[in-house]
């Protein structure tokens, strides 16, 4: 039953810069809700936070029968993702990474953002780090392929601290000190980031295209190019494959 449950979610948790679908993630009042790193919106608590390309929309949905939005934020242009960390949302756009504050849930506020050469920008985040996902190539952009990392500690400032220079990558998941990153053609590769200044690659599947990942406990949700993955990761840095589900 968990998996199935695991299977409705996932369906609803994903979309890429090639892909017209979108993500959800739930939550409540004092956690974040989980969701891919591409995805476009999100529940946290109470309310539904949604990116168009230049917005952030905010809507109440604490009783579904009256469901209102209840604010409308400018972000810029070409937003593309939203993660939820606790009382933050860090939003990808082709040309920067924006952390907001959701302490008042119905009024985001941006306490800060980290620039960089325009490019898709999956992103996922903890209490001190983000990751951010690039892959330089046309519709997205210049930028070089790779996985940047930002120290967040300082959040009104993010400051790069490292670069992992990796062909393709896409979605990003984070657990604990393991960073699953999905790359296509050239699979998934799994990190080691208990230093995030210098990840330690610990594995890596192939024979699948990997889109995205969700980390959901102990068991790894990933979007592939047939239809979703699953794998337990008892051993974070050792996935084994549960089941396969084709679209």
């Amino acid at each position: 039953m968990k998996y199935i449950l695991l299977i409705v979610c996932a369906a609803l948790f994903f979309t890429s810069c090639e892909k017209a679908g979108d993500a959800a993630a739930t939550g409540n009042s004092n956690t974040a809700g989980k969701g891919g790193s591409l995805a476009r919106f999100t529940i946290v608590g109470d309310y539904l936070y949604a990116v168009d390309n230049v917005m952030l929309h905010v809507y109440d949905i604490h009783d579904p029968a009256t469901t209102s939005i209840v604010n409308s934020v400018p972000l810029g242009f070409g937003v593309e993702t939203i993660y939820p960390y606790k009382d933050k949302l860090f939003i990808g756009s082709r040309d920067g990474m924006y952390i907001y504050s959701i302490t008042t849930p119905s009024s985001p506020v941006l306490l800060g953002e980290a620039k960089h050469t325009r490019s898709c920008d999956p992103v996922v985040a903890n209490d001190s780090v983000a990751f951010v996902s690039l892959m330089g190539n046309q519709p997205c952009g210049p930028a070089e392929d790779g996985i940047y990392t930002y120290n967040i500690k300082n959040i009104l400032t993010p400051v790069q601290i490292h670069l992992n220079k990796i062909p393709t990558p896409n979605g990003i998941g984070l657990q604990d000190s393991i960073l699953y990153v999905c790359q296509k053609t050239n699979g998934m590769s799994i990190y080691n980031v208990k230093n995030p200044a210098a990840p330690v690659l610990r594995n890596k599947i192939t024979g699948k295209t990997f889109e995205d990942v969700i980390c959901y406990d102990n068991i790894l949700v990933c979007y592939i190019s047939t239809g979703l993955a699953l794998y337990d990761v008892s051993v974070p840095s050792a996935p084994v494959e549960l089941s396969l589900v084709n679209n």
